[in-house]
């Protein structure tokens, strides 16, 4: 299932459906880099008769912000850690002028796009702040594969990382829900397609969110969402840069404004 890395030479087929598309639409696709080899790491190392097997998913990709070198070598080292380091491509944008929410909405919405350009059917997305546990061994990951072949043919996402707000088990390892949270989720070519033909994040329909806006309010509202139990990826304990965002610019009317919206939350 595996799927080529993005070509060293001639023109991506991702970036030539973007330049065709209207200038008004035109997503900001950056380089999407694989991730630094590491002499140090096993799995750069291995040539096919070891390490951990990621198989059940045939594209990786990481989204980490241009101006965040800080970030990206963290989550490269996570990487090399758990045996993805060989098949993620990074995606690098450039941070939005003006609105993080949206910022984030197109760079999930650009790796939907460049994924399903190259044929992609299940593709791990994770942002710069996925931390794996312990276990994420050849064991636990065949699992994983197991639990994926008994999803419905309909699945749009199937989380490995999340925030669930409603959920129930469908089968030991099996959780249908509704979910925030999208630091590290398998999405299917049908959510890659709704997702490159939504280039702006106001689509939330007020009435069906559940987790505030964004792509987080999206992916909460949506039928045929799964995860992975016990999930496999949680976010780091660290800053966030959209919730260092809405730190900055919003004021503090109530008391527990001071957890949500200032470093007291961190």
């Amino acid at each position: 299932m595996a799927l080529a890395l993005a070509d060293r030479a001639g023109s991506d087929p991702a970036e030539a459906a973007v330049r065709q598309q209207p200038a008004g639409d035109r997503q900001r696709f950056e380089p999407f880099p694989p991730c630094p080899l590491d002499a140090g790491c096993p799995h750069c190392a291995d040539r096919g008769e070891g390490g951990d097997d990621w198989s059940f998913v045939d594209a990786v990709y990481c989204i980490s912000l241009a101006d965040r070198g800080d970030r990206m070598a963290k989550a490269a080292a996570e990487l090399h850690r758990v045996g993805l380091c060989r098949r993620v491509l990074f995606y690098r944008p450039q941070r939005h002028p003006t609105r993080v929410i949206e910022g984030i909405w197109e760079s999930h919405r650009a790796v939907a796009r460049h994924a399903l350009a190259r044929g992609a059917s299940a593709v791990l997305i994770l942002e710069d702040d996925a931390v794996f546990g312990n276990r994420v061994k050849r064991g636990r990951l065949a699992r994983v594969a197991a639990t994926m072949r008994r999803l419905p043919p309909d699945w749009r996402l199937f989380f490995l990382g999340h925030w669930p707000l409603r959920a129930r088990f469908l089968a030991p390892h099996l959780l249908a829900t509704a979910s925030a949270c999208a630091h590290a989720y398998i999405i299917s070519p049908r959510l890659m397609a709704w997702l490159a033909g939504l280039p702006s994040s106001r689509w939330t329909e007020p009435e069906r969110r559940r987790a505030g806006g964004g792509i987080d309010a999206a992916y909460a509202a949506l039928d045929g969402s799964y995860a992975y139990f016990p999930m496999l990826a949680v976010q780091a304990v660290r800053g966030s840069d959209h919730m260092a965002y809405k730190k900055a610019t919003r004021p503090i009317k109530k008391l527990r404004h001071l957890v949500t919206r200032t470093a007291l939350g961190e």
